[in-house]
């Protein structure tokens, strides 16, 4: 190696050390400027902003902390803002970016980013069909559209290339499923102390005062939401666990793993019912038929249809547990003249003739809840989208949402052929669980934006790269023996 050569080598790394450097500091500089925004007292400024400062070089230095951190954020930050009002959810942006500086730093390039790079390029592609909605003439402007397009493009494209750049041992499989267990019980847990105890200071400021009560407090019962951000992604992402759990206790495991998996099936059940969420039933469904094909045993299909079937008719044609709030309610779910059900489609045929002339939609970050805060007023604004479909047909027109849904049914294609030629039998089930959870979050979408929301959309964005890495799992266990 020549001289000028191994001085150009040392240049490069000392300039990256130099700016791993520089953006811890103005990492620190950020944060102490925030806390101060917060109005906190000077000393607790003096103990936060050191440990900030280190934990945002822990990050950089080790991208892991900072994937690790958000997994588990994504689960509790929107519910923070009850107590402590800030954007909270940018601290899920924060610790994604700062990882991805971590890795390009590293230069971190495995083999495995590679052979996953038809994911990568779907998400990157659209991504890039995200950034062309910025030309959109109906765009209710950049910040609408910043805001808006992380949770429907941004987040999957950093957690995707973080994953396989990061969580490639099947360590990093099993953590990120215990973290998901994990903070799935606690959710579950701090929902029958609002259950059964009540509500404190700031969840009744917030129910009574923000005025949420009308999609919380149904014929004077609560509808329990948790630490999450609202009542319906709290049954959501509860029946999401329940289907993971339901599936891996069928699983080739100990008897003891498989008495913690009964265990937090039937917790996150109950925090399903308490929440009074009737689209996540979609859940049980779609993760149900996934399942039954993707387990190659027809009699599980059998009799997952038939009990499907069963529970169908005893909420359909009968009354049994009908005097149980949370069943009474799932029971209007079925029934096809519920006016929820009469406003939805009549809420999408008003989005058909809108969007009828807009083949690319009415703009990032013009419906819903950002279409309030952005364009209070407008037609896509005051009309509810309800379904993430309606939500990216309405901003990303008919091109957009069929451009979607391919890019997801093809995550869903590719994922079950992995997991039909899974040759371990407990890897196998810990993939089917996740393709499972998938599917039915995929169903459950049709009906609540599921997808976009904490912390199911973290959790399937880290959950389908496992599912995409899980020929690497295989070959390990092969070699080990195991």
């Amino acid at each position: 190696m020549s001289l000028s050569t191994l001085h150009s080598i040392q240049w490069v790394q000392a300039a990256k050390q130099w700016l791993a450097t520089g953006a811890i500091l103005g990492a620190g500089l950020v944060m102490g400027a925030l806390i101060g925004l917060l109005d906190l007292k000077l000393s607790v400024i003096l103990v936060l902003l050191p440990v900030v400062t280190l934990y945002v070089g822990a990050i950089v230095v080790q991208p892991r902390v900072g994937i690790y951190s958000a997994l588990i954020a994504s689960f509790v930050v929107l519910g923070m803002a009850r107590y402590i009002p800030f954007s909270w959810g940018l601290t899920i942006d924060g610790l994604l970016v700062l990882a991805l500086i971590g890795w390009l730093f590293q230069q971190k390039r495995p083999k495995i980013l590679l052979e996953n790079g038809d994911v990568i390029l779907l998400s990157l592609v659209w991504m890039g069909y995200l950034v062309l909605e910025l030309g959109n003439p109906e765009m209710p402007g950049v910040q609408a559209w910043a805001f808006a397009m992380r949770g429907i493009g941004f987040y999957q494209l950093i957690c995707f290339v973080l994953a396989f750049a990061y969580l490639r041992q099947r360590r990093d499989l099993d953590w990120v499923l215990n973290s998901i267990l994990i903070m799935s019980v606690l959710g579950a847990l701090w929902g029958f102390k609002q259950q059964f105890i009540g509500l404190d200071y700031a969840e009744n400021y917030w129910l009574w005062v923000e005025d949420h009560q009308d999609e919380h407090i149904l014929h004077g019962v609560l509808r329990v939401f948790s630490f999450y951000s609202d009542a319906g992604q709290f049954g959501a992402s509860q029946a999401t666990v329940a289907v993971i759990c339901g599936i891996l206790v069928l699983g080739p495991f100990t008897i003891k793993r498989k008495l913690i998996y009964l265990i937090v099936t039937g917790i996150s059940l109950a925090g399903f019912l308490y929440s009074g969420t009737r689209g996540a039933m979609a859940v049980f469904v779609g993760g149900g038929l996934v399942y039954m094909v993707l387990s190659k045993n027809f009699k599980i299909l059998a009799l997952g249809i038939l009990a499907m079937g069963m529970a169908f008719y005893m909420l359909k044609y009968t009354y049994v547990m009908h005097s149980f709030q949370p069943v009474a309610r799932m029971r209007t779910a079925l029934s096809a003249d519920n006016p929820s059900l009469q406003a939805r489609l009549r809420n999408q045929v008003t989005f058909g003739n809108y969007l009828r002339s807009r083949p690319m939609g009415g703009g990032i970050g013009s419906a819903g809840y950002w279409g309030e805060r952005f364009r209070p007023g407008s037609l896509l604004a005051n009309t509810p989208t309800d379904s993430y479909y309606v939500k990216i047909w309405a901003e990303t027109g008919i091109l957009g949402v069929g451009f979607h849904m391919l890019i997801l049914g093809y995550f869903l294609g590719k994922g079950s052929y992995i997991v039909w030629h899974i040759r371990n039998a407990q890897l196998k089930q810990k993939m089917l669980a996740l393709m499972a959870a998938y599917g039915g979050v995929l169903l459950a979408s049709y009906g609540n934006q599921v997808f976009s929301q904490f912390p199911t959309g973290i959790v399937m964005s880290f959950a389908l790269p496992m599912i995409f890495m899980a020929p690497l799992f295989d070959a390990e266990l092969s070699l080990d023996g195991s």
